[in-house]
């Protein structure tokens, strides 16, 4: 017998191509963070403050998978570095070519400017989020990618001139490939081989692609087993966590998740109270 009433609940449908929540200037961001630091790698903690963000926030979270996604960073086991790539961002010699680098880094960027390479982009918002969603973008986040695309493709010098009807390679950008090679050489593949450089992520890329690239992230950030990870620094993790999954899943209540440490009464008793003349009495 059917339980239902006539409507259905939906299902979450996931993306099945990767793309950013936030543009590349989060990427660059992460890059000068980590450069600010010293260059070299860097704990979660010490990555916020050279940032001036807090760890536990769900936006630095963001902010990290974004950064990822463009292939300026590295991370495992909870330290991040700098990416070659990474580098050459934060290089005002360099930086106009690795920023080229970085849009084309990105699957849903490269598929578009494959799609679209030398002709009109379809006008925007309808007819570009039309494609998007033909790409793999499902319509919930269609949005949000456009305007992750608009300004990264902006940053990365692809409309020339200011004319932004079409992507363009600007001058002394990535070299493109030669006809055909897109073709034997998918965009999945190299994103898989440039972005995602520990086996473990191009396991999780191909296998559990409905999995947002943020929550990777956080993942990737768990220390090896048996090492020693204190209760504040775990209560820091679930509570990032738990913000995420309140910005990218659909609730059915109000509620806040709260993620604290409590003390074993056990192990840590309350003080023994001072005793005084009515305790005697």
């Amino acid at each position: 017998m059917a339980t239902e009433t006539g409507k259905t609940k939906a299902q979450r449908v996931p993306s099945t191509i990767q793309f950013p929540y936030t543009d590349m200037s989060d990427a660059i961001a992460v890059a000068e963070g980590l450069l600010k630091g010293g260059g070299t790698p860097m704990s979660r903690d010490q990555l916020a403050a050279a940032m001036d963000l807090a760890p536990g926030g769900g936006g630095f979270a963001t902010k990290l998978g974004t950064a990822r996604m463009f292939g300026v960073m590295e991370g495992a086991a909870g330290t991040y570095q700098l990416s070659d790539l990474g580098f050459e961002i934060v290089d005002p010699g360099r930086q106009k070519e690795a920023r080229v680098k970085a849009f084309l880094n990105v699957e849903l960027f490269k598929r578009t400017y494959d799609e679209f390479r030398g002709k009109l982009l379809p006008p925007r918002p309808h007819g570009l989020e039309a494609a998007f969603m033909n790409f793999g973008v499902t319509k919930k986040n269609v949005q949000d990618a456009r305007r992750a695309f608009e300004k990264s493709a902006r940053l990365a010098g692809m409309y020339p001139g200011g004319n932004e009807d079409r992507l363009v390679m600007p001058f002394g950008g990535a070299p493109t490939a030669p006809s055909g090679e897109d073709e034997a050489t998918p965009s999945s593949t190299v994103l898989a081989s440039t972005v995602f450089a520990s086996p473990q992520r191009a396991f999780a890329s191909s296998a559990n692609s409905d999995i947002h690239p943020s929550i990777m992230g956080m993942v990737e950030e768990l220390p090896p087993a048996k090492s020693d990870w204190s209760k504040a620094e775990q209560a820091d993790w679930l509570q990032a966590l738990a913000t995420m999954f309140r910005v990218i899943y659909k609730g059915g209540d109000d509620g806040t998740i709260s993620v604290s440490v409590v003390r074993n009464p056990v192990l840590h008793p309350p003080p023994k109270r001072a005793s005084n003349l009515d305790d005697d009495l």
